[in-house]
């Protein structure tokens, strides 16, 4: 017996390459100086994480697939050696930040051995001169998979790893969805299933193509073009990785001063202004745009474990003033996001989501490359926002600071950014290609003065009085 995989989860299995990672990664910030119970040894953090194995399935289940992916693979039940999951890496007494940043990469770009459960834990210790990082500091990276959990399910699943004794979890279920059990398929019984597979997909596309077609129905998006930068090349993988922290409270005076606006549209803006002052003489006259997911729990099916969609919105990089910059992000965002909830609302799930096992995975084997310097995009790069919340949190007694994620780029997407707000703090992360962005801490200054320039244009006072 076992879970069988969605449609939906099993793209983000199928379509995993080198050039499209599934991980997730989520860092932890943790001022370990305050508790006499810090992770420090090997031994430490599998105490540790034997405590936390019951709060998700996915800490005891590993993936059991079907030969030929004749039908979709089923999470079962197996037993666990922690101490293969866990990892503890000392810091050097100099060099923190760069150490960090390698342990990111590595934790991002490492596929995860789907032969025993899918999570594993990185504790970075004795962190030193790592700005967002109290001295000593520890950064607990949580990695999972996309087929087994999103982004918002993530940020849910650490809230209760790491809440204070006596705290109430209980409206931190991102992650949770109806599940289903069901014996494993054999080859004979996939075999025999899909003809009614392959009745379920036609079903599908000619319940889709009816909705699509009514009255006032919806319309499946048009692809957008945009003009490519060198951020659309195709190129083998070499992750660059840079983070900048920031106060929420300024960003929430930017936002106060634009009708309708919202976090997010503040962060996009920041990415907006930091590409148009990093690329320079190389941007395109036209406008880029940026790809960014939406949350769409309250309305879509909970029988999966991603429950977002992407949206894609223009940036606005053909308009000079910060703050109409904004606006008209602002505009843009909020209709894309509203065009897509009516998709979602109104018309059926996409038929690639009724798709049998085997013709996802066939057209993921068969997947072309995307061309190596294209003149158009269908996006230009991504946006990502995790809300962490203001609620506490603390590993072993030591109280959680920050959080950031790393959002890992995927075949012509060479730039992705996540902003994650945690109490009174934000982080913004930057994600490139190392030969695309060989400098990628000139380009976290450019989003440092992306916020400063939005705040002065919003508050009309000089940066060195406040």
């Amino acid at each position: 017996m076992g879970e069988p995989m969605s449609a939906r989860d099993a793209v983000n299995y199928f379509f995993e390459s080198d050039r499209t990672p599934g991980t997730i990664v989520h860092g932890v910030v943790v001022d370990a100086g305050r508790s006499s119970r810090s992770v420090r040894t090997h031994a430490d953090a599998v105490d540790f994480a034997a405590g936390i194995l019951d709060t998700h399935p996915l800490f005891t289940r590993r993936l059991q697939t079907v030969t030929g992916h004749l039908a979709f693979p089923h999470w079962v039940d197996c037993a666990v050696d922690v101490g293969d999951h866990v990892f503890v890496h000392p810091a050097p007494a100099v060099g923190g930040h760069e150490f960090l940043c390698r342990r990111v990469i590595d934790a991002s770009r490492t596929p995860m051995n789907f032969e025993v459960p899918a999570w594993q834990l990185h504790f970075v210790t004795g962190l030193r001169g790592v700005t967002g990082v109290p001295d000593g500091g520890t950064v607990l990276l949580v990695k999972l998979h996309h087929s087994a959990i999103d982004g918002m399910g993530t940020a849910a699943l650490v809230h209760r790893l790491l809440a204070p004794a006596g705290s109430d979890t209980s409206t931190y279920a991102d992650d949770q969805f109806r599940r289903t059990r069901s014996t494993v398929p054999t080859i004979g019984s996939a075999l025999r299933a899909l003809p009614r597979d392959a009745a379920r997909l036609i079903g599908a596309v000619g319940t889709s193509v009816v909705a699509t077609r009514r009255p006032g129905s919806p319309a499946r998006p048009a692809g957008h073009k945009y003009p490519a930068t060198r951020f659309n090349r195709n190129t083998p993988p070499d992750m660059t990785f840079g983070l900048t922290w920031f106060d929420l409270d300024r960003v929430r005076a930017v936002k106060a001063r634009v009708p309708g606006a919202t976090v997010n549209d503040v962060v996009m803006t920041m990415v907006s202004l930091a590409v148009s002052s990093y690329l320079g003489d190389e941007m395109p006259r036209d406008t880029l745009g940026a790809s960014f997911p939406v949350n769409i729990r309250a309305i879509a099916e909970d029988e999966t474990a991603n429950r977002l969609s992407i949206a894609v919105a223009d940036l606005a990089t053909d308009v000079r003033d910060p703050m109409a910059r904004l606006q008209a992000i602002s505009t843009a965002t909020a209709s894309s996001k509203a065009e897509l909830v009516a998709r979602t609302r109104d018309l059926p799930t996409h038929p690639v989501f009724s798709a049998p096992a085997p013709l996802l995975a066939g057209l993921a084997a068969v997947m072309p490359r995307r061309p190596a310097r294209p003149d158009t995009t269908p996006t230009n790069l991504m946006v990502s926002n995790i809300p962490y919340g203001p609620d506490p949190m603390e590993l072993l007694g030591a109280p959680v600071v920050g959080v950031f994620a790393p959002l890992p780029v995927v075949e012509g997407v060479q730039l992705a950014h996540v902003v994650v707000s945690s109490g009174r703090r934000m982080c913004l992360t930057a994600v490139s290609h190392r030969d695309l962005m060989p400098d990628v801490s000139r380009y976290i200054a450019c989003l440092d003065d992306a916020l400063d320039q939005l705040f002065r244009a919003s508050t009309g006072r000089n940066l060195a009085a406040v």
